[in-house]
């Protein structure tokens, strides 16, 4: 018996140390390619490397190590981790994109035939958004939509994101006018003029007026959206 328990032991300790050992390897595959890699790259769409390291990396770690590795050093690392706890359903993804949100990386891509260097936390957020199809009342989806909302320097895309997925309860209006009127984000002045213009008519004429004098649309670009946006303010801009 006791022969019969060491080996079980040594069996369970042996597949162990395996299991890490796996982990650790797919962790330098994904560190020497350095880049975060989407299923299909380049011109004929072939399957790339990093993502397949990706989904073994999925398929290998367990959600306590996941964690861990997106504290890891790499930004491509920290990134995938947070996609396969996405993917796998972990719960409190508020407190990994928190974590990005507060402390930020720039991290390489390859999409299609696009590369691109992007934040952590616009991508950890656009993976979730994108696999999400009730946008109004995922509850996670709100947690992170409502961490946009009141960070300090919210980026403008993820803002756009979170003021378009639904209409707020009026007790977020008085952060979203703070956005819109002292820190002059456009995201938010389009909003409240969406929703409640007869409530801050007189705000909104003073901040799309201070919009147009400092901005130069030949830096942002007079697309559709904009002009779009722009039209529906003539009605009440004197």
């Amino acid at each position: 018996m006791k022969i019969t328990s060491v080996l079980i032991i040594t069996l369970v300790v042996s597949i162990s140390t395996a299991c890490g050992q796996s982990v650790d390897n797919i962790v330098r595959k994904i560190t020497d390619v350095n880049e975060v890699q989407y299923e299909h790259v380049g011109i004929a769409g072939q399957p790339s490397e990093n993502y397949q390291n990706f989904e073994k990396l999925k398929e290998k770690a367990d959600i306590p190590t996941l964690i861990q590795l997106t504290e890891n050093k790499n930004p491509v690392v920290s990134y995938y981790a947070s996609w396969a706890l996405i993917d796998k359903g972990y719960s409190d993804l508020a407190a990994i994109f928190s974590k990005y949100l507060n402390s930020d990386k720039s991290v390489a891509t390859f999409s299609g035939c696009i590369k691109s260097e992007d934040n952590l936390s616009s991508e950890f957020y656009h993976r979730f958004w994108n696999k999400t199809t009730d946008k109004k009342t995922n509850q996670i989806l709100v947690q992170l939509d409502s961490l946009i909302l009141y960070h300090d320097n919210p980026d403008w895309l993820l803002l756009t994101r979170a003021l378009e997925n639904r209409v707020y309860p009026k007790s977020y209006n008085q952060r979203i006018a703070n956005l819109a009127f002292d820190k002059g984000y456009k995201e938010a002045i389009f909003y409240l003029s969406n929703w409640y213009k007869a409530e801050y008519i007189d705000q909104l004429r003073q901040a799309l007026v201070k919009y147009l004098k400092n901005t130069k649309f030949k830096d942002v670009g007079t697309t559709p959206y904009v002009l779009n946006r722009l039209n529906n303010w003539t009605s009440f801009v004197a």
